[in-house]
């Protein structure tokens, strides 16, 4: 290596306590050496070495730093999966930065311009998000393509379209080859993250109703299951988060948004907006349905990955999604 193309690299040292994926992260880019242990972190860019802070910013102190960005530089650990506006902002303000999926950027790097064109996070299809689901809800599994498209109830081309997806982003890893590939979950706590960022529902319809005791439902009803989620289900799975709504949410498998429209009275009550106290969900899809289980109660909850989706449909869902997944975080419920 001449001295010319050394002094064109840049040099990152990144102090003891640092996790190996931030370290993975940085090594991906283009012309920058990384090393760890430093008691005082630097950046070296164009032969000129200064000091670096390292930062863990929580959500509302990463919109401080933003609004008055101290001097740079400075990498941002953040443990959130940053969208493309939000990762443009980060880099027209001059921090480094490493978010929760792996994506990184670092001053003196070319900006992502064509992620900033994006408009945010490509939606995933119903198909692809039970696959991500089944993935967050048990990362310690290997998976075959075949598997978990047989187990997600889709076809293998949509598996190994968001595996390799997935693997691409290095949020999957994989094993062996050929069909035997197996893979699974790389870092639990950044694809619950990515799940949370690609996964969450758009519009949906809300039935409410009144019924004598919305805390007591069967898990069936007229052939079709009752699901649990949203806070009611998180709070059930011992991860408490606050929302401002009271009335329980129920995800209903039915083939229809019209189907759902009978269930109050299947239920013993009926249809209102005023003095609501349950909410139902249409749920085609079988988004909830697909790897529900049981609750003391005899009824059926959501698995985790779905009751983290569905705050989102709730007032402060935001807020009660992010602080749901600080209390998941790699844990399986």
């Amino acid at each position: 290596m001449t001295t010319e193309s050394i002094a064109n690299r840049t040099l990152v040292a990144l102090p003891p306590a640092v996790q190996p994926r931030v370290v993975r992260a940085l090594e991906r880019l283009a012309g920058v050496d990384v090393v760890d242990g430093w008691d005082e972190p630097f950046l070296v860019t164009d032969g000129s070495t200064t000091p670096l802070t390292v930062v863990e910013p929580t959500a509302d102190e990463l919109r401080s730093l933003l609004a008055a960005p101290p001097p740079p530089p400075a990498l941002l650990l953040i443990r959130a999966v940053l969208d493309d506006a939000t990762a443009a902002q980060v880099e027209d303000a001059g921090f480094g930065y490493v978010d929760g999926a792996g994506r990184a950027w670092l001053p003196g790097q070319p900006t992502t311009r064509q992620r900033r064109r994006r408009v945010g996070p490509r939606a995933l299809r119903p198909e692809s998000l039970r696959l991500a689901q089944l993935l967050a809800d048990h990362p310690d599994q290997p998976w075959t393509e075949r598997s978990l498209a047989e187990r997600a109830e889709t076809t293998t081309v949509t598996a190994h379209r968001l595996l390799k997806r997935l693997e691409d982003e290095d949020l999957v890893e994989r094993r062996g080859g050929g069909r035997s590939t197996e893979r699974s979950v790389a870092d639990v706590v950044a694809f619950r993250r990515w799940l949370a960022a690609n996964g969450r529902p758009g519009r949906v319809s809300v039935l409410t109703c009144f019924v004598a005791d919305p805390t007591a439902l069967p898990a069936q009803v007229d052939g079709h299951s009752l699901v649990l989620t949203g806070a009611a289900a998180a709070e059930r799975m011992g991860l408490p988060v606050l929302t401002s709504i009271a009335r329980p949410t129920y995800r209903v498998a039915v083939d229809d948004d019209e189907d759902v429209e009978h269930v109050p009275q299947e239920l013993g009550g009926f249809r209102t907006d005023a003095g609501a106290n349950l909410a139902l969900i249409a749920d085609p899809a079988r988004l909830a349905a697909l790897d529900a289980r049981g609750d003391a109660a005899g009824g059926l909850l959501a698995p985790p990955s779905r009751v983290m989706l569905d705050l989102y449909l709730e007032p402060r869902g935001e807020a009660a999604a992010d602080v749901f997944l600080d209390l998941w975080g790699a844990k399986a419920l």
